[in-house]
């Protein structure tokens, strides 16, 4: 229960990486506010949530690449748990691998809006909260994609994800004076519906020392290590969850 009366805001929380950190999270003892762009799909995990820790959880549709919706994320978060602890910006999209030379316009505004603007608005709304309680957490999902130049998503999805990196050690230092810790998750191959598109085959798997996929449990445990006091004296960090994938 290292997380007991926090309340934590994680995007993309519907499925996959999101809505397990989301149950790890009320394990942990936290409120947790599901934010989705599937409204629908946050009700129905809240109500899947409901069933471990009733009235612990809510749900809100938000489009994180919208500001107006991650600020409204956040008021409906504040009106109905109290002041946010725990930002978890974990929204992302990909898509197949496809030469640069054929990636539109739109598809780059579309995947840099999600991945990157998805951290990028919601920091800077919790910022002056957080600021202004002393204390905070923030962790955004990065990716390994984003450490080596991609694996078999298309290159908008290891741009993106690089630039999470980087804004992890600038936002750390940014607010590290004020008592808050930021800090990122780079998942390696994990089998979620939304990797599914990439379809991995056997040459991946092989390519993992440990031999296997993560699990989606295994990201949100290290979500769990950031969010709690085991965390407090580390910033500005990226946690590779991979299986030995990428090394430093």
């Amino acid at each position: 229960m290292r997380l007991q009366n926090q309340t934590a805001v994680v995007t993309g929380a519907a499925r996959g990486i999101g809505f397990a950190i989301a149950q790890r999270f009320l394990r942990e003892g936290a409120q947790v506010m599901i934010a989705d762009l599937d409204g629908a799909a946050a009700a129905e995990a809240v109500a899947r949530l409901d069933e471990e820790a009733p009235g612990r959880s809510a749900a809100v549709a938000v489009d994180v690449s919208s500001k107006p919706d991650c600020m409204r994320m956040m008021a409906s978060a504040a009106e109905r748990f109290g002041a946010v602890d725990i930002l978890v910006c974990n929204a992302g999209i990909v898509r197949r691998a496809a030469p640069i030379e054929d990636i539109a316009p739109e598809t780059w505004d579309k995947v840099i809006g999600v991945n990157l603007m998805g951290c990028i608005y919601p920091t800077q709304i919790f910022a002056p909260i957080a600021k202004a309680r002393g204390t905070g957490r923030i962790i955004y999902m990065a990716s390994v994609a984003g450490e080596v130049g991609g694996v078999s998503a298309e290159i908008t999805y290891s741009v993106t994800k690089a630039g999470v990196l980087c804004l992890t050690k600038a936002v750390a230092k940014q607010l590290a004076p004020h008592g808050i810790t930021v800090n990122a998750i780079a998942p390696g191959a994990v089998r979620t519906a939304m990797t599914d598109v990439l379809q991995y085959d056997a040459s991946v798997q092989k390519s993992i020392p440990l031999g296997t996929y993560g699990d989606v449990e295994d990201i949100a445990s290290a979500a769990a290590y950031l969010a709690s006091a085991d965390a407090k004296y580390v910033t500005g960090a990226t946690l590779d969850v991979n299986g030995g994938l990428f090394m430093r």
